[in-house]
């Protein structure tokens, strides 16, 4: 504690945010109106729509959406993939290298790939090289 009448004056500002704190938020949120919305919003208690619901008819939609939501996310997988390999033929007809069609990747796209430690150094070489960069809109130079 400091001494002094400024370290009284500390104390007084300390013990009264202290006190005022926990009276001002029992004071909003004992409303009502703020209660509801707390609930609403964050969900705090879910109740079934109906207490005569059929739970097991519930469970089956619910398995249902799942299994839709499984193959449409395979969906996408095969998309990405099929899109990759389009791109990668697009570079290798360009002349670009990138890989060969028997999966073996080259040098440049080795020397890429740093491992997980090695993002740090690579953001700050690019937030140095799109501060110097000649454009001065901020898009980053090889």
């Amino acid at each position: 504690m400091v001494l002094g009448r400024a370290g009284m004056k500390l104390e007084a500002q300390k013990f009264a945010l202290y006190l005022l704190i926990p009276i001002t938020a029992s004071i909003v949120y004992n409303e009502p109106s703020v209660q509801q919305w707390s609930a609403d919003y964050f969900q705090f208690m879910k109740y079934p729509s109906n207490p005569k619901t059929n739970l097991k008819q519930e469970f089956e939609e619910l398995r249902k959406q799942r299994e839709e939501d499984a193959k449409e996310e395979e969906r996408r997988k095969k998309g990405r993939e099929e899109y990759l390999m389009q791109l990668k033929k697009l570079n290798v007809a360009r002349g670009g290298g990138g890989g060969s069609e028997n999966g073996t990747v080259d040098d440049a796209t080795t020397t890429q790939r740093r491992g997980w430690f090695g993002w740090p150094d690579r953001w700050r070489r690019g937030k140095d090289s799109s501060s110097s960069s000649a454009g001065g809109d901020g898009e980053m130079l090889p």
